[in-house]
């Protein structure tokens, strides 16, 4: 076992009394719109394997359990960890593994000294993008045009990893209480290392979000799911802070983008950029917030039912490199090195994928319910994903 369970939950307890800004120990209320701090740690879930080290086997007891804010399952050499979105993203993912594994000292002030500040997060990147007038301007006319994401314009979160292993957002479907299937698919090393050259030498600056992004788009389309052609790809907000601050709570922003069929990924990489320079995600984040605050005072709606024979709306969410850039952890063996983040679609219609750059490779991961998006068109897709990124870059 990579940990014993007392370290663990100790050292779980430990992160959670230092303060409501690790997002252990939070419980949300009813209405999702205020959150509560048990400085022990209570209601969170750390436990063994019962069924041995495989990966896919803890994913899905991991996800098997009572529903709770956070869940840790561990095994030999992996292990699965469960963490409601709302809680936070890959940064908090980063952190909590740190301290699951004792290259974080939870006890030690130091260790969060960048995440325990008065103002709140957005209020500091939203007056670092309001300080200049020129993405002012550029906001202001971009929002007056933008098209709606599909389900509605939503802040995005990110779901657990795990060295070695696979992780999960734990959610069900309100309206059936059926939790999403995952489709789980791995490029290996070699594939992304010639993709990344080929990359270089003919689209210089096309970052391997919009590629994997446009092959993604193309292989789901060819394996037969009618996709929305406007995807959602989730911005991590984080880089409007300053470098003296940071948060471990949910802050990121999803964020719409035309993408049919054969789209250009030069195209796509022009827009995610000019979107992070006028600063949208924070613009984003901000309406998103009002949004949310209004909707908490009223009635809550029903929760939409899933439908048939509507366009699918594509998420995709990278968790960027695992381990993070401090690399406090390493990875047991680079070439067995797989992070599964199976987040769960916005709505019962929706498609979500995952991916994450991991030992030299990539992992992805779908979450969809079988009644709207086809199982095996989703595992066709995603085994085509090679084949797809190498056609972009004219490998094939």
């Amino acid at each position: 076992m990579v940990q014993s369970v007392a370290q663990v939950r100790e050292r779980v307890r430990a992160m959670a009394a230092a303060g409501p800004f690790t997002r252990v120990g939070l419980h949300p209320t009813p209405a999702r719109a205020r959150w509560t701090h048990d400085p022990d740690a209570g209601g969170c879930q750390v436990r063994a394997s019962r069924g041995g080290d495989d990966p896919l086997r803890l994913l899905d007891e991991v996800r098997s359990g009572p529903d709770r804010p956070l869940r840790v399952v561990l095994g030999d050499e992996h292990i699965a960890i469960d963490f409601d979105h709302g809680l936070g993203d890959a940064a908090l993912l980063n952190v909590v593994v740190a301290v699951i594994l004792g290259s974080t000292d939870p006890h030690d002030r130091r260790t969060w000294r960048r995440f325990g500040h008065r103002t709140p997060p957005l209020a500091l990147a939203s007056a670092a993008v309001c300080a200049d007038p020129r993405r002012v301007v550029a906001l202001a006319r971009l929002l007056r045009r933008t098209p709606t994401e599909p389900g509605g314009v939503r802040t995005t979160g990110e779901a657990a990893s795990i060295p070695g292993g696979s992780g999960t957002v734990g959610g069900v479907d309100a309206a059936t209480g059926r939790r999403p299937r995952a489709t789980l698919a791995h490029v290996p090393a070699a594939t992304v290392a010639e993709v990344r050259a080929a990359r270089d030498r003919d689209r210089p600056g096309v970052g391997m979000y919009a590629l994997t992004t446009v092959a993604l788009v193309d292989a789901l389309v060819e394996a037969g799911v009618d996709l929305h052609p406007t995807i959602t790809a989730p911005f991590d907000a984080r880089v409007y802070l300053p470098r003296s601050r940071n948060t471990l709570a949910n802050f990121s922003a999803g964020l719409a983008f035309p993408v049919p069929p054969g789209s250009d990924p030069d195209e796509l990489q022009r827009a995610l950029t000019a979107s992070a320079r006028m600063g949208r995600p924070i613009a984003n984040l901000a309406i998103t917030s009002v949004k949310t605050l209004a909707s908490s005072r009223r009635t809550a709606d029903p929760p939409p039912a899933a439908l048939t024979d509507v366009p699918v709306p594509l998420l995709h969410s990278s968790v960027g490199t695992v381990p993070g850039r401090d690399h406090r952890w390493t990875w047991l063996a680079d070439e067995r090195a797989r992070v599964f983040s199976v987040a769960d679609p916005p709505t019962p219609q929706g498609l979500t994928v995952t991916t994450a750059l991991v030992g030299g490779g990539m992992s992805v991961a779908a979450a969809h319910f079988d009644d709207a998006v086809s199982s095996a068109a989703v595992a066709d897709a995603l085994a085509a994903l090679p084949d797809r990124l190498r056609a972009l870059v004219a490998l094939t």
